[in-house]
């Protein structure tokens, strides 16, 4: 009998999971193979068995709510349930952040992009002080945002809004130029005035482009969590990289890091079933 093709999903999940596995083969090599550092616990390339012993036991340094675990800080000793939770807090405050900057950032990017869409004169208003916001480096303003909005929550989230929110003005305004003219015209002809026009055919139209926008976004709005985290906001998970930064702890820079990249993958995931839900009419 001949053999059953094996299914083009299943072939990619196969192929990914090799690819992981061959990752973390050469990750622990190097690991094994480069020089020994001169500090203990800040190996050069942190082998796998250290990043998931010693550093995870370490993230209970970083918990400090006085219940449910020791607090470190205070004396306590190190737990693996402190560790856990000091994981599981400061993630669920960058996500919180990241999320709300996200949609914040994209419905006002997306609205922003039809203003100047709308006509020659909103185009001609708004759009050089606009695309002159964009050109504007995004780390560098950091500091200018600690300054205006704090180095709290609100800060973050607007600063992630605003990163995201560019990008998306910039999509939705090649969006609606890549909608058909015919289209439009189509519509014109049935007497449709242009409210309606945009309501029912350029916004629908538009959908897809922007929905393919949000995995480049995703990605921005994560960085500029991170980076927000990094310079100015003293809880979050980027927030967990400069305290093992600052002893030059690479085990748990590593872990942390490897964490970051799965809740952003993950995020990648749920948007796809996301579009593929909402979008399902294409």
């Amino acid at each position: 009998m001949p053999a059953r093709a094996i299914p083009l999903p299943s072939r990619r999940r196969r192929i990914g999971l090799i690819t992981l596995a061959l990752i973390l083969v050469l990750w622990e090599i190097a690991a094994h193979s480069v020089p020994v550092s001169p500090l203990a616990s800040s190996p050069i390339v942190p082998p796998i068995e250290f990043m998931l012993g010693e550093s995870l036991l370490g993230l209970s340094d970083y918990w400090k709510l006085p219940f449910l675990a020791p607090i470190p800080e205070l004396g306590g000793e190190r737990t693996w349930r402190g560790a856990f939770l000091a994981l599981g807090y400061h993630s669920a405050l960058t996500l919180h952040r990241v999320m709300l900057g996200l949609i914040i950032g994209a419905v006002v990017g997306a609205f922003l992009g039809l203003l100047v869409s709308w006509s020659a004169r909103t185009s001609a208003i708004f759009s050089g002080p606009l695309h002159l916001l964009r050109m504007c480096p995004l780390l560098a303003l950091i500091p200018l945002f600690q300054y205006w909005f704090g180095t709290g929550n609100t800060g973050a989230v607007i600063f992630i809004a605003y990163g995201v929110g560019v990008f998306y003005f910039v999509a939705t305004i090649n969006a609606v130029c890549n909608v058909p003219r015919r289209y439009i015209e189509y519509a014109a002809t049935m007497g449709a005035r242009k409210p309606r026009i945009y309501a029912r055919v350029i916004l629908p139209a538009i959908l897809p482009e922007l929905f393919s926008s949000i995995y480049v976004t995703l990605g921005l709005a994560w960085s500029a969590g991170i980076g927000s985290e990094y310079i100015g906001v003293d809880n979050g998970i980027g927030r967990m990289v400069i305290w093992a930064d600052f002893f030059s702890d690479t085990g748990r820079m590593a872990l942390v890091t490897c964490v970051i990249i799965a809740f952003i993958m993950l995020s990648l995931k749920l948007c796809r079933r996301l579009q593929a839900h909402l979008l399902r009419w294409v």
